[in-house]
């Protein structure tokens, strides 16, 4: 078995586990390339970039009037708003993300560039309720050395998942 197939088991076992402690909730984990987004009935995480994971790659955005504005993939965090392409790349660059599924579901996606990125955003997971967090969080190598520092873009989408770019911060 691989590394990063380890690493993805181990990431999914602690977050199945401290859902279960936190709210009771039992959690079925899936490698990406046993299932499909017809199969899954409620909300999904899903752990890698959307060019290493097929279930992403299955889902694609056709339900969506147009492209999502959030691409992580060919190791690269992408941000499109109305304006601008951002593009975070390089070692450590790890993203946490909202992504909206069919059937009004929800997908949280989890990444990053390398393992190192995997584990900063993995960190970002909301175990408690009641604690605000933005839709979408971009960290990179300095997150967990200088705090909010390493913070690479962070915000919130509108109503139409869009990147609401007045409510957002971009390094």
């Amino acid at each position: 078995m691989s590394a990063k197939r380890l690493q993805f088991e181990r990431i999914a076992k602690n977050i199945a586990q401290n859902l279960y402690l936190h709210f009771g909730a039992e959690v079925d984990i899936c490698f990406d390339y046993e299932t499909d987004d017809v199969s899954l009935d409620g909300n999904v995480i899903s752990l890698g970039m959307e060019d290493e994971n097929t279930y992403l790659q299955g889902i694609g955005g056709s339900h969506l009037q147009r492209p999502f504005p959030i691409q992580a993939n060919k190791q690269a965090i992408h941000i499109n708003d109305t304006t601008i392409n951002r593009i975070y790349h390089g070692e450590g660059i790890g993203a946490i993300y909202l992504h909206p599924l069919s059937r009004s579901r929800a997908l949280l996606i989890i990444c990053g560039t390398d393992e190192v990125g995997l584990e900063k955003a993995v960190k970002l997971f909301p175990y408690r309720t009641g604690v605000g967090q933005p839709d979408w969080i971009v960290v990179g190598s300095k997150m967990g050395v200088q705090g909010m520092e390493g913070v690479e873009a962070m915000g919130y989408y509108s109503n139409l998942w869009d990147i609401e770019t007045s409510v957002s911060y971009f390094s």
